[in-house]
């Protein structure tokens, strides 16, 4: 399954690419970084909100015509080929009678596709709405421990741009299901079973604010 929605993926990236040889006058890269919350939630564990998220996107606009819809409407397909974000999150404990604190980081690298709309009300001014498809491997680390697999996340947002500059706001959501991939010393208070520690799945969630640069 998995398998066959990354070729899927692939698929549409080339098409759209090949498509968009007849149309270069529309197509746009961008690059966008962004901050924001992300928040993890497990069956044994309280919802848990990051310190703070930071990513960085890099992709294409694919458009699917040239002339406008009703004179200010152009559908496209977006391709982002490099998405990384990374997460910081506290989480405190009880140990031996007093709160300990736990740092846990998450890095996530994904690839996205999916549909989008852009509407021109007035010159040099687009409004870029979206919904996309996000596969990605996601790690996360603390407490001397690795866990990592493979995660599938939707993004959905809205920009608006003026130029070559955009502001916008998106939402990401999705699921992973960790393995431990790597360990150290482990805490048992912490960990009282270590051998299956979140092999259940972790729901995600989260939004960010970006700023993106079109050329």
């Amino acid at each position: 399954m998995k398998k066959g929605l990354l070729l899927l993926l692939t698929s549409l990236l080339v098409a759209s690419s090949l498509y968009a040889q007849d149309t270069d006058i529309l197509r746009r890269k961008y690059s966008q970084i962004s901050f924001g919350k992300n928040t993890i939630k497990h069956e044994g564990w309280d919802k848990l909100k990051s310190d703070f998220a930071v990513n960085y996107t890099n992709g294409r606009t694919f458009y699917l015509h040239e002339d406008e819809v009703a004179g200010m409407v152009r559908f496209a397909i977006d391709g982002m080929w490099t998405d990384f974000t990374y997460a910081k999150y506290t989480r405190t404990l009880p140990v031996d009678g007093k709160n300990k604190s736990y740092k846990f980081n998450q890095f996530d690298y994904a690839l996205n596709i999916g549909p989008s709309a852009h509407i021109e009300p007035i010159d040099d001014v687009i409004v870029h709405t979206y919904f996309r498809y996000a596969p990605a491997y996601s790690l996360l680390t603390g407490d001397k421990q690795i866990y990592g697999n493979y995660a599938t996340y939707f993004v959905t947002g809205i920009s608006v741009s003026y130029d070559f500059i955009a502001l916008g706001f998106e939402g990401r959501f999705g699921n992973c299901n960790y393995n431990n991939i790597a360990s150290a010393k482990r805490i048992e208070q912490f960990k009282p079973n270590p051998e299956n520690v979140i092999s259940e799945r972790v729901k995600h969630r989260g939004w960010r604010v970006y700023l993106s640069l079109m050329f």
